[in-house]
């Protein structure tokens, strides 16, 4: 595959893992909002506050849900830059430290440095490190942890500046007596806090940027394999699909190997349609490339192409195997059956029945992928893919729905002989454009 379709096809992956981000970014304001809508409920409900204090804590909570809101629209409306994330996580731990740092102006009674320092309050920082790892980016997380520790840092360092606060090195003695005896004290504050909580972040917030870097790889792979295996799908059968995606296999470099080619076309299909509307057109095509399609693919064989009313198919792509020469024979007898009953179910609703010619041939093939940048599709060409093509023209001469190349017959028959073999009857040599000598071919006709 050339560097361009490469970049191309990584370009479409990263729209794809933007648009989750943006997602996740739309589900953390969400949970962000609703947390909050939460805890202003409860501080309406518990709070001890009475008069202008009362109202002035529900609104400081009322805009980190605004805010929450702002980032929703935000990503609603595909603002997921980087650069925009990184200053709504800032403002959110630099407002909730103010908040925590500075109290209501209404208050008479603020609360002391021990308690607005206390450490169930300053868990509520974490639901901003909470949010951030929704978004799947490990440097908004890495960026939120350390915007906690810069908003609790400055915390520490405003209470610690007031001259009534003093901490354990301000004083005489360290001992556990002393400092017992200073924990009862509303202004001391204890420096060995301090150092937990801001080891707790960096701790939490790297733990959580190396998962979201894993999730994120992740959710990369599965995209890459998922887009793998959809262009795949186009081709090959489920069970191929899982062996080439399991094993990585490079399919598009060119090979020459021995396929077995099948052609199938729908007999006098102009005169078919000459009456028929647009829709029913389509619905017939539908009906027979489902029915001829699931043939290839429960006999391990390679969809090649549509071609209007015809369809093309390889048996031994990408791997060969000795069974490619029989599946190729039960293909093309399964597709008979097929649309033999499809056919009844057509005559008791009073339309006209169908019948396909189908060609068979073995030989060597080119395979790999073809066209240009812009469009690439695996096939295979060659002088096989061409008289596949004229022998499942001998149907119309030789009034059968089958037509085989003794190559394919002596090709199954070097690998065991399968009961469908029985079936044909040997037509003899018949004139190929192309080809000076006669090609010996096999038939069936249904009676």
């Amino acid at each position: 595959m050339s560097d361009r379709v490469q970049n191309r096809f990584q370009i479409r992956n990263q729209a794809a893992f933007i648009e989750e981000e943006r997602q996740g970014i739309t589900l953390a304001a969400k949970v962000r909002t609703v947390a909050l809508a939460l805890v202003l409920l409860w501080q309406a409900i518990d709070s001890t506050e009475t008069g202008r204090a009362y109202y002035f804590n529900l609104l400081e909570i009322f805009i980190f849900v605004i805010l929450g809101g702002l980032q929703y629209l935000a990503a609603q409306t595909h603002r997921t830059e980087l650069r925009l994330q990184f200053f709504f996580v800032f403002i959110d731990c630099i407002l909730l430290a103010l908040v925590f740092t500075l109290g209501s102006p209404f208050d008479d009674n603020p609360l002391p440095p021990a308690i607005a320092m206390d450490t169930a309050r300053f868990l509520y920082f974490f639901l901003f490190l909470m949010q951030a790892s929704f978004s799947f980016r490990p440097l908004l997380v890495v960026w939120c942890g350390f915007s906690i520790i810069l908003a609790r840092l400055g915390m520490w360092v405003w209470f610690l500046s007031q001259s009534s606060v003093y901490s354990n090195l301000d004083m005489d003695e360290q001992n556990a007596d002393a400092l017992l005896e200073a924990a009862s004290d509303l202004d001391f504050l204890f420096l060995g806090y301090a150092a937990t909580e801001l080891l707790v972040v960096l701790i939490v917030s790297s733990g959580l940027a190396i998962v979201v870097a894993r999730s994120r790889r992740l959710v990369w792979n599965l995209l890459s394999t998922e887009r793998k295996r959809a262009s795949l799908a186009r081709y090959f059968s489920p069970n191929v699909v899982n062996q080439l995606s399991d094993s990585g296999a490079e399919i598009a470099t060119a090979r020459q190997q021995e396929v077995a080619v099948l052609f199938a076309d729908i007999m006098g299909f102009t005169k078919l349609c000459e009456n028929a509307s647009a829709e029913e057109v389509i619905d017939l095509l539908r009906g027979y490339h489902e029915r001829l399609g699931k043939a290839v693919f429960d006999n391990q064989g390679t969809l090649d192409k549509y071609i209007g009313d015809g369809l093309m198919a390889t048996f031994g792509t990408p791997d060969p195997s000795p069974n490619d020469p029989a599946n190729a024979l039960n293909c093309a007898f399964e597709m008979i059956e097929a649309l033999k009953v499809w056919n009844e179910d057509r005559l008791l609703s009073g339309i006209e029945p169908i019948r396909v010619g189908i060609g068979l041939h073995w030989g060597v093939v080119v395979a790999g992928d073809m066209g240009n940048e812009r469009r690439l599709e695996y096939g295979v060409i060659g002088d096989t893919v061409n008289i596949a093509s004229r022998i499942e023209h001998l149907t119309r001469d030789l009034d059968a729905q089958l037509v085989v190349s003794d190559e394919l017959v002596c090709a199954i028959q070097k690998n065991g002989n399968v009961p469908n073999l029985y079936c044909l009857t040997l037509a003899g040599y018949q004139e190929i454009r192309g080809r000076a000598s006669g090609l010996k071919v096999w038939v069936f006709s249904a009676t």
